[in-house]
């Protein structure tokens, strides 16, 4: 297939101004393992910039909004801001001409700026999650959307930045977080968008990727024979795998959980969930141009929403649901690739009526 053509623009007020001269983009979304911390996307691109010395772009500041898209399906893959900035002069500089100059600009993603907004001892409410979400948005003035689970959330002082106490929630409800745009987004984990494209090791066609390298992995953290979570305000609640001996493999997790009760459900389901080891799919990565119909960057809701995707991924004949934690994109003119991690579909086994794969009695978990 033809090469994709990826396109950087810096937004101004009412205008997408697209940058010349880019040499490579790279951008990481989500995170890689399902027990990992949420954090921001974040990435790079390189370009050239010749005349940039006498003449310098003077909207690529940090704060700037960037956009990365592909010209040729006009989808976007990226929105957020710039981060920094470093700019490589090299030799020689003739007639405001530098051949060698290059510019390189990192960006982030939506949630980076709640990394830096303090909480200044904010006296967080007890509350249902949408409501205390409500009050993060009322204090930084961040657009934040959270998918209601109905849970209640235990009251804490926010001592450090808005951004630790939205991980907080997250880790305290095992959801996932997106950024759309200038949007941060708590995604509830028993909701699941299933992809209208698979990915496959054989099959290249309309509804499958082919993948050219794909990663199976044990992950030693996603196995533990014991479980603590630490709450708020009441105390600890620690859960051991029947049969388990000392030394155990123990998961700690500090949570806002408004009760003992909440805990307790808490922790056993995690230690229901990660007391088995596994060898299981952990990535795959796609190119971009061997696809006979190219649908990398739609394979969810758009690139940059894709965490807690549904897929199917066949390995030699089996088939395996997986659930897309992240992506790793890297382009250059040359050609561009896509590394997706997953979880598989037993480590997000939240049971659900009338669902092939998650309606199974006895094989999925009602959760917490």
């Amino acid at each position: 297939m033809a090469l994709q053509r990826y396109q950087v623009a810096y937004k101004l007020p009412g205008l997408n101004v697209f940058l010349s001269n880019v040499q490579s983009i790279q951008v990481s979304i989500g995170r890689q393992a399902q027990l990992d911390q949420v954090k921001t996307s974040t990435g790079n691109f390189v370009l050239r910039y010749p005349t940039g010395y006498a003449s310098p772009i003077a909207a690529l500041v940090p704060g700037t909004g960037i956009l990365i898209s592909n010209g040729i399906t006009g989808l976007k893959i990226f929105e957020g801001f710039i981060s920094d900035v470093t700019a490589e002069y090299g030799i020689p500089y003739v007639s405001n001409v530098g051949q060698a100059d290059y510019l390189i600009v990192s960006f982030e993603g939506a949630f980076a700026a709640a990394g830096r907004m303090q909480g200044d001892n904010y006296a967080m409410p007890a509350d249902d999650i949408v409501n205390q979400v409500t009050n993060c948005e009322i204090e930084t003035g961040l657009q934040i959307a959270y998918n209601p689970l109905g849970n209640t959330l235990a009251a804490t002082t926010v001592s450090s930045t808005w951004g630790d106490w939205l991980a907080r929630v997250c880790q305290s409800t095992n959801a996932r977080l997106r950024e759309n745009n200038d949007q941060i987004v708590i995604n509830n984990p028993f909701v699941t968008t299933v992809s209208s494209i698979n990915f496959s090791d054989v099959a290249n066609d309309a509804t499958n990727q082919v993948y050219n390298q794909i990663n199976f992995d044990s992950l030693a953290d996603n196995f533990y024979t014991q479980v603590t979570v630490n709450t708020e305000s009441f105390g600890s609640v620690t859960v051991t795998k029947s049969g388990a001996t000392a030394p155990f493999r123990t998961y700690e997790t500090n949570t806002l959980n408004a009760s003992i009760a909440q805990a307790t459900d808490f922790a056993n389901f995690l230690l229901g969930t990660y007391s088995t080891p596994k060898l299981s799919i952990s990535s795959f990565t796609c190119s971009a141009e061997s696809q006979a119909v190219f649908k990398l960057d739609n394979v969810g809701l758009g690139i940059n929403l894709i965490q807690g995707t549904q897929t199917n991924v066949t390995f030699r004949g089996t088939t395996y649901v997986c659930i897309i934690e992240g992506v790793t994109i890297s382009a250059t003119p040359a050609g561009a690739s896509y590394t997706f991690y997953v979880s598989g579909a037993d480590l997000n086994a939240y049971l659900r009526l009338n669902d092939a794969t998650f309606g199974k009695l006895d094989s999925n978990r009602l959760g917490y």
